[in-house]
């Protein structure tokens, strides 16, 4: 059996009870922190109210605890100095604890459905890009992936070479191959092939991929080749960083770039446009815009 103990506790205090629970053996723990989202320059943040009460959870198995919930009751009084009425509590078999977050597929509306692996859906008459996330950042829930991978999905890349800058999961190396490019170059900060290769694999992918982990801002790595095609799903302050710091726009004459919010777009087309290129398409939804710059 599984218990879950709960306290209301002042957010400012978490990080003292955090460490006398720790100090008297007490690990399972689980807190949300009390967070306001607000808008910043380049997309949204957040700030912590610390003046509010969070549900500090606690959790205990009766197969590695004796005598509960009686034996936790106890300890939490000693340990934290709190009445017991100031403690809630439930329990459940562990078995029916246990959650798995299933994807529901998702329809471009272009003639493409992203296939998560839990899908037993059939499309006859769409294509499917088959997807699984795993560890890596990318699920193709948001909207500047979606943006990304409508434009991409319209191309014909055949015979193209393609740099996918912050691939994450590898979900837009994957359609760009999908589409015909013979070479993705997929970076990332962190280390991805084994998601972005699993993916490829699902896609029997044949086509040449190559997976680069480095810092594209602060590390060593160059960007020295020419591409027909340059992915960026980032944000415009992190894409106007790797712009400057790889001399990218003299590396392609097309780029899609993602993760932008509407109200900080101005700067970095203003660059675009002053290396002679022009937007080709853009495409918004709610605040996130796509943006396919072309030259020549």
């Amino acid at each position: 059996m599984l218990y879950e103990f709960t306290l209301h506790v002042p957010f400012k205090r978490i990080d003292e009870y955090t460490e006398l629970l720790n100090a008297a053996g007490i690990y399972n723990l689980y807190y949300e922190s009390p967070i306001e989202i607000i808008k910043v320059q380049n997309g949204y943040g957040y700030e912590e109210k610390e003046n509010e009460k969070v549900d500090l959870k606690i959790y205990a198995s009766d197969a590695e605890v004796e005598h509960l919930p009686e034996a936790y009751f106890a300890l939490l009084e000693e340990t934290l100095s709190i009445s017991r009425n100031g403690i809630s509590y439930i329990s459940r078999e562990e078995t029916d604890w246990e959650e798995t977050y299933e994807f529901e597929d998702i329809d471009l509306g272009n003639g493409w459905v992203i296939m998560y692996p839990n899908s037993k859906a059939q499309y006859d008459d769409q294509h499917v890009l088959k997807f699984d996330p795993l560890a890596a950042f990318g699920t193709g829930l948001h909207e500047t992936t979606q943006g990304c991978l409508r434009m991409i999905m319209d191309k014909d890349l055949t015979g193209k070479s393609v740099l996918d800058l912050g691939t994450g999961s590898g979900m837009l190396t994957i359609a760009a191959s999908l589409k015909g490019a013979e070479k993705v170059v997929a970076v990332d900060y962190e280390e991805v092939a084994r998601e972005l290769y699993h993916n490829a694999e699902l896609n029997q992918l044949t086509n040449r991929l190559e997976v680069v982990q480095a810092d594209l801002i602060t590390g060593d790595y160059t960007i020295d080749d020419q591409y027909d095609l340059i992915l960026i799903n980032i944000g415009a302050n992190e894409t106007m960083s790797i712009l400057e710091r790889h001399d990218l726009l003299k590396h392609s004459n097309d780029f899609i770039i993602s993760g932008l919010v509407e109200w900080h777009i101005d700067q970095l087309i203003a660059v675009f446009e002053a290396a002679g290129f022009s937007i080709k398409e853009k495409a918004q939804t709610n605040e996130w815009v796509t943006i396919h710059f072309s030259k020549g």
